[in-house]
């Protein structure tokens, strides 16, 4: 092996050597051989010798020195991209094996790191060639979702939704109506990561909330073809509900025996595919776990799948499992990025919904915990083992109404669900969860806001209030917020009879500015990686973008300048007395869509109020920000006076 060879000819004693190579289309025994010869040197004398490879090419990496890229896609595909960006900054075209790769990326190897940290789709892991090192970054491990069962509420309401986070805020959202017909049926419909799928009638309209490509380039997969970007959530127009993804990941055992499917269907596709398609909760599961038997889905998710009759959560934790439960009304549960699934009994039909291998997968795997004879699977301890996170710790503190709970003291018992009562009967969906109280919305909205729940990683929240009586125009309310919930205020819709969202949602913003050196201009905040972003001149013109540094600001400061303990208390206090402000005009609201006497006169009472709602919010976070930031400035000047 040359890499042996060059240590022993220099006579020089390295302490670790790194073999990093393409597999290509080479023989799986010639990789196999290079990872035992390694086994072998290193055996032999001080050097460890490593062997790590790229599947299926090291292109992809190269090419996150320039851009954000989660895609599925052939690898002769990604060279013509590389030619692209190499041409930009004077370094030619790119050729298979050019022996200069590692100097001609080497001023951007940061960009390509920061951007493997803020890759929130498909990849739980990523291999660093060019630094030699291995970099496992599952920064989708971050979402958070709540469910209440209306026995729970106050109001006799049930409640569910999620949080989206991300490691670094800087992709622009969007909240919208997606009007009926958009897609046609017949039409083939090509996602972000290479799943397809053909609509069989024309389009529902639904509410959206999702990633901005307005400015013709698609944030997820930098691809321009006609798509939509990532929708996380909203209700159609018949009242069918989806909260989509709480991000999954079976355990490599689990995943050698079902692997993801490259161009299955992806979270980038499943609220959009489901909310143009399932006129009922049931007929969403239906189709979705059609598609994961067919297609196979590319990563592993946890969706809410509701109606104003039931409501419905899938997990998926391989490339063609799947157990979907309809949920009872007397359940509370969170997950944060871990299975919520504990021990399930598959003959629960009328409830229970599984793929036809979700037991043989994880006995093949030697992960099976349950009894098969009985038809009884643990789906957390088969597919996804022990996870400690802090957020499940901190969400049942506030659940349980506790302070107990640490990541390292939990177990299963604590949080999963389960139809599988003390003698081995099915029962309803429980939880061993008990509520101190039955919640209010707001104590749902609070929920979000426990740290490190909420947090400035946070970039969408929603949470769906459904009443299982009275007019469907009514019976659901979105509650929606963006960015961080740690300073937030959530405004509610009526999706049944909104027939648009205020304008400050739609506004498509320029791209926020990452670089490793302190920018000379603009305004920019040091997050506490170390890492420099500046803002385009027209981030705070939308929603998402005002919330976002406002949110950065009490977090990081700006252009160097701090802000203080009092600052953040007072913007915490500011945002609870906006909330109470929202919950008056939402009451109010409900008081006007009641009286009105035609349904036009509704959905314009409903849309007026929303919107107002959203853009009091708006006004309220600009004039904060601007406010602090003049506030920080000045005390920098007085400051330097001092000094």
């Amino acid at each position: 092996m040359k890499a042996r060879q060059y240590v022993q000819n220099n006579g020089i004693v390295f302490k670790h050597v790194w073999i990093v190579y393409d597999t290509d289309d080479f023989p799986a025994e010639n990789i196999d051989m290079v990872a035992q010869l390694c086994e072998e040197y290193s055996a032999q004398g001080e050097t460890i010798y490593h062997a790590v490879w790229s599947n299926q090419c090291v292109e992809l990496w190269y090419l996150l020195h320039f851009m954000y890229m989660d895609t599925d896609i052939d690898r002769s595909r990604y060279w013509p991209k590389l030619s692209d960006w190499l041409k930009n900054i004077g370094a030619g075209s790119y050729e298979k094996n050019r022996p200069d790769m590692y100097e001609v990326l080497r001023d951007n190897q940061q960009e390509g790191i920061d951007t493997i940290m803020s890759l929130k789709k498909k990849i739980a892991a990523a291999f660093i060639a060019c630094a030699m090192t291995l970099a496992v970054v599952p920064s989708a491990f971050a979402c958070t979702a709540l469910y209440v069962g209306s026995d729970l509420t106050e109001d006799g309401t049930t409640m569910f939704g999620r949080i989206e986070d991300l490691g670094t805020n800087d992709y622009n959202k969007l909240f919208n109506i997606s009007p009926a017909g958009k897609h046609t049926a017949g039409e083939v419909y090509e996602g972000c990561y290479g799943f397809t799928y053909t609509f069989t009638h024309d389009s529902y309209r639904y509410t959206a909330r999702r990633d901005d490509n307005g400015l013709g380039v698609c944030p997820d997969c930098d691809s321009t073809h006609e798509h939509t970007p990532y929708e996380e959530a909203g209700t159609n127009e018949k009242g069918v509900m989806v909260s989509a993804t709480e991000s999954l990941y079976g355990t490599d055992a689990v995943l050698s025996v079902d692997p993801y499917v490259d161009n299955g269907i992806e979270e980038a596709e499943i609220t959009t595919v489901l909310l143009s398609e399932a006129s009922t909760a049931r007929e969403g599961v239906a189709l979705l776990t059609s598609i994961y038997d067919n297609a196979g889905a590319a990563g592993g998710s946890g969706v809410f799948i509701a109606d104003q009759n039931e409501t419905w959560f899938v997990e998926n934790l391989t490339g063609h499992t799947y157990l979907a439960l309809k949920l009872s009304s007397s359940v509370v549960f969170m997950q944060p990025n871990i299975a919520a699934m504990g021990k399930i009994d598959l003959d629960d039909t009328d409830h229970v919904v599984a793929s036809a291998n979700l037991i043989s997968v994880a006995q093949k795997a030697g992960t099976f915990v349950g009894d098969a004879a009985a038809n009884v699977i643990d789906l957390d301890a088969s597919y996804n083992g022990d996870i400690a996170s802090d957020r499940m710790a901190a969400g049942l503190n506030y659940l349980y109404g506790t302070d107990t709970f640490t990541k390292d003291n939990y177990s299963e018992t604590d949080f999963a669900i389960s139809n599988v009562g003390e003698n081995g009967a099915i029962v309803p969906v429980y939880s061993n969860i008990q509520l101190t109280k039955k919640f209010s919305v707001e104590d749902s909205i609070h929920f979000f806001q426990t740290e490190p729940i909420g947090k400035t990683g946070n970039v969408e929240t929603h949470l769906f209030q459904v009443s299982a009586t009275g007019d469907l125009n009514t019976a659901i309310t979105e509650w929606t917020a963006f960015d961080d919930d740690v300073y937030n205020a959530f405004v509610p819709y009526y999706p049944m009879l909104t027939t648009d969202t205020a304008d400050v949602y739609k506004v498509s913003v320029h791209k926020v500015t990452r670089s490793d050196e302190q920018p000379t201009e603009g305004v920019w905040y040091q997050d506490a990686k170390g890492r420099y972003y500046t803002y385009p001149d027209d981030w705070t013109d939308s929603f998402y973008g005002v919330r976002d540094a406002l949110s950065n600001l009490l977090t990081y400061g700006s252009n160097g300048n701090q802000v203080t303990a009092k600052d953040r208390e007072a913007a915490k206090a500011s945002y609870a007395a906006l909330q109470q402000e929202i919950m008056a005009d939402y009451a109010d609201m409900k008081a006007a869509v009641a009286a009105a006497d035609t349904l036009e006169a509704k959905q314009a009472a409903a849309t007026n109020a929303s919107n107002a709602m959203s853009q009091k919010v708006y006004n309220t976070t600009l004039k904060m920000y601007n406010k602090l930031q003049a506030k920080t400035a000045a005390r920098a000047w007085v400051s330097s006076l001092l000094h």
